[in-house]
Formats: structure tokens, sequence, C-alpha cells
């Protein structure tokens, strides 16, 4: 018990220092997963393209396509990230629109080690729209993740999930801010660095109770150990 309170207490700091980047210069970029696959050791680069849909009920589904680019690095049980992502949204009625958005996230590792497979970690981020739209709608998320890591012959095979819970920050008074979301993925590692990773990410939309959203993504990356 002892241990899990430093653990949040931990986490609640590097989330602050998380905050305060993005909200200077935001799991998920518009139309990009969130991912936790759990604190990797060292400075890893990453890509993504995403493709995401809303639908809502008696409507047709607005779709969007997304590209970023990410930096992480972790320490110990301390991880972080920032990137960029640009996504266009194509909606059932009306014009195409793009938006750029900065994220930034923490993360904690609460269970696992170097010789355990099964990693659990805390991840709390932001993220924010730096043109188009509304600046002012930042989002925030707060979840746990858990991955395991599987060795083979010449690459490692890193499956996770990870529920959250998402924060829009504009909503009206009278809307629900908090909405419940779950993202997942495998990501494989090579032996000289170089990655592949494919993510899901679900939440409930912020409209009404009958809207979702989802995207998938596919991307590579590389770890400088």
């Amino acid at each position: 018990m002892i241990n899990l309170i430093r653990s949040t207490q931990t986490l609640l700091a590097v989330s602050t220092l998380a905050g305060g980047l993005a909200s200077r210069a935001m799991a998920q970029a518009t139309g990009l997963p969130v991912r936790n696959p759990g604190v990797v050791q060292g400075v890893t680069l990453g890509g993504d393209f995403g493709f995401g849909r809303i639908s809502r009920a008696g409507a047709d589904d607005d779709k969007s396509h997304s590209f970023g680019a990410s930096a992480t690095i972790g320490f110990g049980p301390v991880g972080a990230s920032v990137g960029l992502a640009r996504a266009t949204i194509d909606p059932a009625t009306g014009p195409s629109r793009s938006q750029t958005t900065l994220v930034a996230a923490a993360q904690l590792t609460v269970f696992g080690g170097p010789l355990v497979p099964l990693k659990v970690s805390w991840q709390a981020g932001v993220a924010k729209p730096l043109d188009g739209g509304d600046q002012n709608a930042w989002r925030g998320h707060l979840g746990i993740g858990a991955a395991l890591t599987i060795p083979a012959a010449v690459l490692s095979i890193r499956p996770w999930v990870a529920p959250r819970l998402d924060y829009l920050a504009n909503q009206p008074v009278s809307g629900a801010r908090v909405k419940g979301a779950i993202s997942g993925g495998i990501d494989l590692g090579l032996l000289n660095g170089l990655g592949l990773r494919v993510g899901y990410d679900s939440r409930l939309g912020w409209d009404n109770g009958t809207e979702r959203a989802s995207g998938i993504s596919v991307g590579a990356s590389y770890h400088f150990r």
C-alpha cells in the first residue's frame, strides 16, 4: 500500500510536468490511438498513420486520416513522450478541415521489471490543438495499461491494452466532461532497433450517448538502446 501511494504521488508530479510542457508549447491526437505499451528504456522515435471514424445513430459517419511523429524516453520506472499530429476530418456533411495537435504524456511503472515480461503502468497525458477550430478544446486522459513482452528469435512481440478516462475541457457545464475509452495494439521490435506497430482506439463521443469514435493506426519506430 505504501508503494502504491508513493507511485501515485510520483505519477502526479510527472503528469504536472507533462501538462506544463503542453500548455506552453497536448492519446490522443485526433484520429490516432492513445499508445500505452509500457515504459521502454532508452529513446524511441516513431511515426504513425491512422484512420478514424465517428459514428452516430441515424446519421452518416464522419471520417478522418492522420499522421504523427513522436519521441519517447524511458528511465527506470518513469517514461515520457511528446509528439505532433496532423489530422484531416471529412464530415458526412460540409467541407473537410485539418488540425495540428501537440501531445504529451507521462508513464509510471507500478508492476514489472527487467526480468518480468508483464508490465503494468499508469499514464497521464494532454492534447492541445495548435490551429483550426476551437484551440481551447484541450483534452486530457488518465489510465492504466498492461503490456506483455514475448521474446522470439529475431524480434520481440509486445501486445498491450490500456483502458482510460478522457477529459474534454470545453464541454458545457451541463455536458459530460469525462468519458471512458480503451486502446490496444501490438509492437514488434527487431534486434537492430527498428520496430513496427499497430494500434486501435475506441471511445464514447462527446455529443450524446449514441456517438462513438474509433481509430486504427500503423507505424514504424527506431529504438536507441
